[in-house]
């Protein structure tokens, strides 16, 4: 079989499931956020995420580039431990748990949203290289 018939047969397949109404999304998963509540470790209990039922996280050990990528690299003093509220975006291109970090006062920190990328349920990732080279993951604590 030539290239060209694999091509055209290929090329017709798609046009036939797009045409029927069949759809599928890459890299979409289908979670809600009770699933995510828990505490996810990192290799080496380095990184810590406990991402509570009212929606309030913690995290400590975060890799200072995922908190100079949220910044564009205008962090002075990187904390040793972050707070604030979390939820579930399944509505961009790449599902993940948004981390709004918040000063002392409740009010948006300079360090602002970080995403936590969903593996599974089970497993999330920071991405310190946005080109996506290198992931940090956290598993589930059990």
């Amino acid at each position: 079989m030539k290239q060209r018939q694999v091509f055209r047969g290929v090329g017709a397949l798609v046009g036939v499931l797009m045409l029927s109404g069949c759809a599928f999304e890459l890299g979409k998963l289908d979670y809600t956020e009770p699933e995510f509540v828990g505490s996810y470790v990192g290799d080496g209990a380095t990184t810590v995420v406990a991402l509570g039922e009212d929606r309030t996280f913690t995290a400590v050990g975060v890799p200072d580039e995922v908190l100079a990528n949220a910044t564009g690299g205008t962090v002075d003093e990187v904390p040793a431990e972050i707070e604030g509220t979390w939820k579930y975006d399944s509505k961009s291109s790449a599902d993940h748990v948004e981390l709004t970090v918040t000063d002392a006062d409740g009010m948006p920190a300079e360090l602002g949203e970080l995403p936590l990328y969903v593996a599974d349920a089970d497993d999330l990732f920071f991405l310190p290289d946005q080109l996506g080279r290198e992931k940090i993951v956290v598993r589930r604590d059990r």
